[in-house]
C-alpha cells in the first residue's frame, strides 16, 4: 500500500466517518479525534487491505466501534464519580 492509494481510497471517507462518529458521540472534537484514530489504524493495517473486501464498510465499522467505546468509557467514568 502506497501513500497515494491511501489518499485516493481512504481520505475521501473522512466526512462520512465524521458524521457517523458525531451521531454517536454528539461531540465534534471527540468525533474528529476518533476519525484521526481510525485513519491511523487503517494506515497501520494497510498490509491487511488485500484481505478486506469492502474497505469503506470496514472504516465505518471501526469508526462506529471506536465511537461507541468512547461513549461507554465516558459513561463509566461519570457513573463512578456520582455521589449517592
Amino acid at each position: 500500500m502506497r501513500t497515494d492509494e491511501f489518499i485516493t481510497r481512504i481520505l475521501p471517507l473522512k466526512d462520512n466517518l465524521l458524521r457517523v462518529a458525531f451521531r454517536i458521540t454528539g461531540n465534534a472534537d471527540c468525533s474528529e479525534q476518533i476519525v484521526q484514530d481510525v485513519m491511523l489504524k487503517v494506515w497501520n493495517e494497510r498490509a491487511a487491505w488485500i484481505v478486506i473486501e469492502d474497505l469503506p464498510s470496514y472504516c465505518l465499522m471501526v469508526t462506529r466501534n471506536m465511537a461507541l467505546e468512547t461513549v461507554n468509557l465516558k459513561k463509566k467514568r461519570t457513573e463512578s464519580f456520582v455521589v449517592r
